[in-house]
């Protein structure tokens, strides 16, 4: 595989990969604050979310490919916006509906790193399985809002 290939490959699941440690070190300190109605949807996401890191991140190894584990600075955007809504509002089940849409963004950034990646790829498969289950954790928080 040429070298610009690699390069790009990585840089999409890397992507991917940045967000859900974002995503995953918000949702620790939602976890801390959240009413009983929420705690058991976010703990689900946080939970799907760290198993996608551990599992792209033992395949991506597999493949010759290291990710960078550190995240970005969105991980402290999170941890601020959790701060703010938890001042102004309960992180509750209302708090529910911008959770399950935040996370259709995270869809969007499994596509585009799906769409990075060849078909015979395990990695391919393995963010498919990923985000599937993902809409289907978002359909039941939009179901339960």
């Amino acid at each position: 595989m040429p070298n610009t290939t690699n390069h790009t490959l990585y840089n999409c699941v890397q992507s991917l990969f940045d967000t859900l440690i974002d995503i995953s070190e918000g949702y620790d300190l939602l976890l801390e604050r959240a009413d009983p109605t929420a705690g058991p949807y976010i703990a689900d996401l946080a939970t799907q979310h760290k198993t996608a890191v551990e599992k792209i991140d033992a395949i991506a190894s597999a493949q010759g490919f290291e990710l960078d584990r550190s995240g970005t600075l969105m991980s402290e955007v999170h941890k601020v916006a959790v701060k703010l809504r938890d001042m102004f509002s309960d992180i509750d089940r209302d708090a529910l509906e911008a959770i399950a849409k935040g996370e259709e963004n995270v869809i969007k950034r499994y596509d585009d790193a799906i769409e990075c990646l060849s078909p015979t790829d395990e990695l391919h498969d393995e963010l498919i399985a990923q985000r599937d289950a993902l809409r289907t954790a978002i359909v039941k928080i939009f179901e339960a809002v």
